[in-house]
C-alpha cells in the first residue's frame, strides 16, 4: 500500500515541502502514478524519516493546544478582571471623594449665605436716604 505526499507529510509529522524536497533530491524514492501524484512507500519514508519515541507512543503532548490556548485565554481574561476591578475601585474612591467635597462646598456655601443674609438684615434700616434720616 502507497501513500500520498499529503498522506505521508502527515504520517511523518513533516511538512509537505519537506518530503517534496527529499524525494526532488533523490533522498527519498518514490515514483509518480498515471495522475502524476507521487506513490511513496511508507517503508521508504521512515528510512528518511524515522519515527521517533514520541511519534510512536501515541500519547497526547503534555498540554494539548486547544487546552493550552484556553489556559491563555483564562490568564488574559483574569488579566482584565482584574483591571476593571481595579479601576473601578479607583472610581469609587473618586466619587467618594468628590461627594465628600460637594458636601463641604455645599455647607461652606450655607454659611457665607447665612453671614451675608445676616449683615444685611442688621444694616438694612441704616443704610439708604430714609435710614440715615431716621438715624440723625
Amino acid at each position: 500500500m502507497t501513500m500520498t505526499l499529503n498522506e505521508a507529510a502527515k504520517s511523518c509529522r513533516k511538512a509537505k515541502g519537506t518530503v517534496l524536497k527529499a524525494i526532488k533530491e533523490g533522498r527519498l524514492s518514490a515514483p509518480k502514478d498515471t495522475q502524476g501524484r507521487y506513490e511513496i512507500d511508507p517503508s521508504e519514508l521512515h528510512r528518511v524519516f524515522p519515527l521517533t519515541a514520541t511519534d510512536q507512543s501515541g500519547k497526547p503532548a503534555l498540554t494539548p493546544t486547544p487546552d493550552h490556548e484556553n489556559r491563555i485565554e483564562i490568564e488574559r481574561l483574569r488579566a482584565e478582571l482584574k483591571a476593571a476591578n481595579t479601576l473601578s475601585e479607583n472610581m469609587a474612591e473618586t466619587v467618594a471623594d468628590l461627594r465628600e467635597r460637594l458636601d463641604r462646598e455645599g455647607e461652606e456655601r450655607r454659611k457665607l449665605t447665612a453671614m451675608l443674609t445676616d449683615q444685611r438684615a442688621g444694616q438694612g434700616a441704616k443704610r439708604g436716604l430714609f435710614g440715615f434720616l431716621r438715624s440723625v
